[in-house]
């Protein structure tokens, strides 16, 4: 690496130094909207992979008697709805940044290609997202919204089968160890233990896959430039805080939520069968 190229990642770490410096900076120069800034657009595409992520889950799971496999199935499945969605919301999140000097800038402009002016990048409504929405299909055609869809589906694939393979086997423990506690206090604290394992250790292909979609290199490219830019051990490392705690919540929210539906589908016949 050259010592102009060493320098521009050497300057990326400026912007932010931690979780709560990323949080604080974010909040004083754009408020809460900054926080929350794609939301919206991103919850949609959720909500629309989720469904069809526990369909299929079910579905495989009852044919297989095997999580591990559900999960990569449905996972695989989900992330070929939830990429378009989430290509264009990290765009949106880059370009949406507001920079307080020449070098934040420079560092914003060599994480994406998109470029667009201060109005639309700042303006209200989906004016942005939809701005994104245009750039992409006019560079790439449909097969840009979809980029790094094999890597995606990996990712995802793997993190599901390894979360649902560890919530099994945590649960498991626990149940024998806490038998009189509640059936969903258990689930709960098994999905946040296998939550915080499983971004850990797919936490590599996480970024590889992030590189991938916003630079709109192949994944090769992208792999190699990061273990090139960041090392072998920052493979594994970078931007691990902030995802154990997404992975965290969302874990603790995903196994709330599906046992509490479970419970509410639950045929009468069964229900004085069933501890929750």
């Amino acid at each position: 690496m050259s010592r102009g190229e060493k320098s521009i990642f050497a300057e990326k770490e400026k912007i932010y130094k931690n979780v709560t410096d990323t949080f604080v900076k974010i909040y004083r120069r754009q408020g809460l909207s900054g926080l929350l800034r794609g939301v919206t657009f991103r919850v949609f595409g959720q909500i629309l992979s989720s469904l069809t992520y526990f369909s299929i889950y079910e579905g495989v799971r009852e044919l297989t008697s095997q999580p591990s496999i559900a999960g990569f199935t449905a996972s695989c499945t989900a992330s070929f709805i939830i990429c378009p969605f989430d290509l264009i919301n990290r765009h949106v999140i880059l370009l949406s940044k507001k920079a307080t000097s020449q070098q934040e800038v420079q560092i914003l402009k060599s994480l994406q290609p998109l470029r667009f002016p201060k109005e639309i990048r700042h303006g209200g409504g989906w004016i942005l997202e939809s701005s994104v929405i245009k750039d992409v299909g006019n560079r790439h055609g449909l097969k840009g919204f979809w980029r790094a869809l094999p890597l995606l589906m990996m990712y995802n694939g793997v993190h599901s089968a390894l979360w649902w393979s560890s919530f099994e086997f945590v649960s498991g423990i626990l149940a024998s160890m806490y038998p009189e506690t509640s059936r969903v206090l258990r689930n709960s604290a098994s999905g946040i233990i296998s939550g915080f394992g499983v971004a850990t250790v797919t936490n590599g292909l996480s970024i590889t896959t992030t590189r991938a979609q916003l630079k709109q290199a192949s994944i090769r490219e992208a792999a190699m430039n990061l273990y090139r830019d960041e090392g072998f051990l920052r493979f594994f490392t970078k931007g691990l805080r902030p995802r154990l705690l997404q992975n965290i919540i969302f874990s603790f929210q995903a196994t709330l939520v599906y046992d509490s539906v479970k419970q509410f589908s639950l045929k009468e016949e069964y229900k004085s069968k069933v501890t929750w």
